[in-house]
């Protein structure tokens, strides 16, 4: 074989090893998108069937208790009417929680979700939503925010976030919870702790993922769609915060949240630190 036809045998070997990785690239691609719509398939019919589940425990009270009022309100006594109405009243709030949830997911993934910060009194927030959480709650609740704790935050979402904190405890935290406060620098902390089982090690960022169940145990995250600690850390970085887990000694859970202090152009004007 002279030196022009060894040249173009190895050249047509190149060419033909090019075109086999080019192949098998593509192939890999294509697998690697097909497995990636597989996956975006198997989480919509999960996160579908969850809500599905989720929605259906307050409307099914709802309906019922309405039922009942409707039917037979003049032979219940004041009382009985009073109890079934305050079943509706807080089954229809909760299933709103729960729609507010579900919406705002896709609006922070988009990055639209409009926000409207102002100066607000975390401790007097803080309070309440204590309040309204641990009201027919076994859970022993303390809020010792001190009052005046001043953060720039939206409102009804800071709201949201404390809820789902709240929430959180209540469902996994034991019999005690204790919500408190500082300031941390230019920032402002919350922090709710219990005493109960607490977060494996190994859990502690599954539990911000959503639908994320991490124990078919009496862990966390057994109940629910797995969406108030993944919603409660992206509002919280969306308003320059942050959401994170923490363990409590000797046993339990802390879950720490973060707030900014002021607007972006006071923090401008605030003199340099040396």
């Amino acid at each position: 074989m002279d030196l022009q036809s060894a040249f173009f045998a190895v050249l047509s070997i190149l060419v033909g090893g090019v075109g086999l990785v080019a192949v098998l690239l593509a192939r890999r691609r294509e697998r690697a998108a097909v497995l990636a719509a597989e996956r975006a398939a198997r989480m919509k019919n999960d996160f579908v069937s969850m809500v599905s589940h989720e929605l259906r425990t307050p409307l099914t009270s709802i309906s019922g208790f309405g039922s009942l009022l409707a039917e037979g309100w003049q032979d219940l006594g004041v009382d009985e009417v009073n109890e079934f109405l305050n079943i509706v009243v807080s089954q229809a709030k909760h299933l709103e929680e729960l729609v507010e949830d579900v919406l705002v997911i896709p609006r922070l993934e988009a990055g639209r979700l409009r926000l409207e910060p102002e100066l607000l009194d975390i401790s007097v927030l803080a309070h309440e939503l204590a309040a309204l959480t641990f009201r027919d709650s076994d859970a022993e609740a303390q809020t010792t925010i001190p009052g005046g704790a001043m953060v720039f935050a939206d409102r009804r979402r800071v709201g949201q976030v404390l809820r789902n904190l709240l929430e959180n405890a209540r469902k996994y935290g034991g019999d005690q919870v204790l919500i408190e406060g500082a300031h941390v620098g230019e920032l402002f902390m919350v922090v709710v702790s219990d005493n109960g089982q607490g977060v494996k090690e190994h859990e502690r960022e599954i539990i911000f993922r959503h639908f994320e169940q991490v124990s078919k145990g009496d862990s966390r995250a057994n109940q629910g769609i797995g969406l108030g600690l993944p919603i409660a850390r992206n509002l919280a970085r969306a308003m320059g915060g942050d959401v994170w887990y923490e363990p409590r000694f000797p046993v339990g859970a802390r879950f720490c949240f973060t707030l900014r202090t002021t607007s972006a152009d006071e923090r401008v004007a605030l003199p340099v630190r040396v």
